[in-house]
């Protein structure tokens, strides 16, 4: 349930017209899509979707809130995916999805109607290839290796998620991307990825946009699952005419984990090395901002240490998740006068720390009922040094944050 700020009735109504005359010909073009797919036979394309909705109470400090939340778990989406084998060794498929907020049917991303995925690929002897927009390699989302997969949580479950804590190059998706997976060869998998733009930017030339690139393996044997990934964002270096934006170092990501399944109890861990990045998991918030040439603020990143464990416990007929993870991450960067003089220093670190605790309770193979609780811990201190022609002056900035959460819904897959 949200909020709108109040405007004039006149700019109203003309930016519901504006988006009514988007979202008319896309909802027109869906509905052809879902017609065609019904009526499709030799292809083989389906139409599916989840909707999951619940409610959350939130204490932020001495702040309260209690809402109506689509996506707690999995985001509410709908897509279509379809593949036609063209010989034994070949096989075309496509898969678009757009997301929604179930609470207030509303789309998902103001820019893009299928938000979620968007790719063709290829099947075939010497591995797969698919191109369009999708996960990033190291992220959580539907395709990425890593987050998802070191948390009996994932990156969803709210205030629960793995992204507390750990920081991929990119957060999410990708777009413009190119992405291929190894055959499996005793149990041994590799990945690649190359994003020329992530995001809206395809047109722009590279010196205007990031880029993003990936590798990594896995490892599957018995009830052992392994990873292993780097990622890089490699940022602008300049900007277009009449912007402004970031243009700080590329950040890169090291990451291993995996999980191992003992029968009713399965193990997760990871860790997770960043160096540079721009925000230390979810405690702090992107340093990412407009590029000076008298502060550097705003365009140094954090080296961080991320670890997670959690475990997954078979209990009365539905799973117990159970997690923690811890953080840490430093960076320092300078201040300058307009003549080049040397004005402050800051050296900065921000520790975080979870727990959460969760049950899903499937009532049938489409349906589940879930609830969980979290906590986050987070401390942000930052020493600096004013530097003046009558002596030094130190100072010290410390701030913390306690984040409690608690979720209880329903998912539904059809």
């Amino acid at each position: 349930m949200k909020t709108k700020s109040a405007m004039d009735p006149n700019q109203e109504k003309t930016m519901n017209h504006s988006h009514q005359a988007v979202v008319k010909p896309l909802a027109g073009a869906v509905l052809a899509a879902l017609l065609l797919a019904s009526g499709a036979q030799a292809a083989d394309v389906s139409v599916y979707g989840i909707i999951d909705q619940g409610v959350k109470y939130t204490r932020d400090g001495h702040e309260n809130s209690f809402e109506m939340n689509s996506g707690q778990i999995n985001g509410s989406r709908f897509g279509l995916r379809g593949k036609e084998e063209i010989s034994s060794d070949l096989k075309v498929y496509f898969n678009v999805e757009a997301g929604f907020d179930a609470d207030t049917g509303a789309l998902g991303d103001e820019d893009r109607f299928f938000n979620r995925n968007s790719i063709v690929g290829l099947e075939t002897r010497w591995g797969d290839f698919k191109i369009g927009r999708t996960a990033g390699l190291v992220s959580g989302n539907s395709g990425g290796i890593f987050a998802g997969r070191v948390s009996p949580f994932g990156i969803t479950w709210q205030e629960a998620q793995s992204t507390q804590v750990l920081s991929g190059a990119v957060g999410s998706r990708v777009d413009n991307s190119i992405t291929y997976a190894s055959p499996r060869m005793a149990g041994f998998q590799v990945h690649l990825q190359a994003s020329n733009g992530i995001d809206l930017d395809d047109s722009v030339r590279s010196s205007y946009k990031d880029r993003y690139a990936a590798a990594g393996v896995t490892y599957r044997a018995g009830g052992l699952r392994f990873v292993a990934a780097v990622d890089r964002m490699f940022t602008k270096n300049a900007q277009a005419p009449g912007t402004a934006g970031y243009r700080g170092d590329d950040w890169m990501t090291y990451n291993i984990g995996g999980s191992y399944d003992f029968g009713m109890v399965r193990i997760h861990a990871g860790y997770q090395y960043g160096d540079g990045v721009t925000r230390v998991g979810k405690i702090s918030s992107s340093v990412k901002g407009a590029w000076s040439a008298t502060n550097e603020k705003n365009t140094t990143g954090f080296d961080t240490h991320g670890f997670v464990l959690g475990a997954n416990i078979d209990v009365a007929g539905g799973e117990l998740k159970v997690a923690t993870g811890y953080v840490k991450g430093e960076r320092d960067w300078k201040r300058f006068r307009d003549d080049g003089s040397l004005s402050y220093t800051y050296d900065q670190e921000v520790e975080g720390y979870q727990f959460a605790l969760g049950y899903l309770y499937p009532f049938s193979n489409r349906t589940d009922f879930y609830v969980a609780g979290a906590y986050v811990h987070g401390k942000d201190v930052t020493d600096s040094i004013n530097y003046l022609s009558t002596g030094n002056v130190a100072a010290k900035d410390a701030t913390k944050s306690h984040l409690k959460s608690f979720i209880a819904g329903i998912r539904h897959s059809f």
